[in-house]
């Protein structure tokens, strides 16, 4: 079996999801999740978290603690953790927790029973899967009224995808200084960029802070802000995203995979280069080799 740990957002989960379901892919074997991360209050220490990946079309068998404890994660200890992720094949089971934020060449040599623990924030981990992983995350139902107005309008025009990740971006001061804010002229230049290659241009702005986008973002180009209508929706919103042709992400698992679900040969994808407030911390791994970085 493989188990893999759902920390953080929707985002995060889906970059989760997949790697781990390559694995099981590969080794044949059940895919099951542990959401006691999720499922426990965090007592303000970081952002509280739920199950987002029901709503795709996906499997959600959630691990029993008998099936956590066969890891023996407790007695797991740094040397211990050590030689799992870099000599994987010594283990018939494994608990391996990601170290660092760069693609793990051992991972496809983790056995039939590994315990997956981390962010897995790369396509290396699932793109020998892309077909199956779209698949997957293809929505169960079908969207709201007021979200197909939007879905129109995508479809008809040379549409961007514009993305603001505020939120605790803003209001947590420890997520805010691990993550930091995108300046206002990171999407200036992103639509500059895209300029050089597609006219008439129309932005569709996807933000948790619609409001606050309306006030500031003064793009000088035909913009729509999409409303979150019917109270929070990011799978529909990220299935909106998916759609418009071209796309410009925050340093934001969320728009990542809005953009990465585009399956226009010819799309556009524009990313920060600078992904953390931290200049140090290393994502060559996390932005694919074909999208733009600014």
């Amino acid at each position: 079996m493989i188990i893999v740990k759902l920390i953080g957002g929707l985002g995060n989960q889906m970059f989760q999801y997949a790697a781990a379901r390559h694995l099981s892919y590969l080794r044949d074997t059940p895919l099951l999740f542990d959401t006691s991360y999720i499922d426990k209050e965090p007592a303000g220490a970081y952002t509280k978290r739920q199950m987002e990946l029901d709503a795709f079309n996906i499997q959600i068998q959630k691990a029993t603690q008998s099936e956590i404890d066969f890891f023996d994660i407790p007695h797991s200890n740094k040397i211990t953790r050590s030689l799992q992720r870099n000599f994987p094949f010594f283990f018939k089971n494994l608990y391996v927790a990601e170290s660092g934020s760069s693609f793990n060449k051992k991972f496809f040599n983790f056995p039939k029973n590994t315990y997956l623990e981390g962010f897995w924030q790369s396509e290396k981990y699932f793109l020998a899967i892309r077909e199956i992983i779209l698949k997957d995350f293809t929505l169960k139902n079908t969207l709201e009224t007021e979200y197909e107005k939007y879905l129109h309008q995508i479809q008809s025009l040379n549409a961007v995808s514009l993305h603001v990740r505020r939120g605790d971006y803003v209001s947590n001061e420890f997520v805010k200084q691990h993550h930091g804010n995108l300046p206002f002229s990171y999407y200036q230049d992103a639509i500059r960029f895209i300029s050089k290659y597609h006219s008439n241009l129309d932005v569709f702005v996807f933000s948790d802070d619609i409001t606050w986008c309306r006030s500031h973002l003064n793009l000088e180009v035909n913009t729509q802000f999409v409303e979150n209508l019917s109270g929070s929706n990011p799978h529909s919103e990220m299935y909106l995203m998916s759609k418009c042709k071209h796309h410009i992400v925050a340093n934001s698992s969320f728009s990542w995979w809005g953009a990465w679900l585009n399956t226009n040969p010819s799309k556009i994808v524009v990313a920060p280069r600078q992904w953390y407030a931290d200049s140090k911390l290393n994502t060559n791994d996390l932005i694919p080799k074909t999208w733009k970085t600014l």
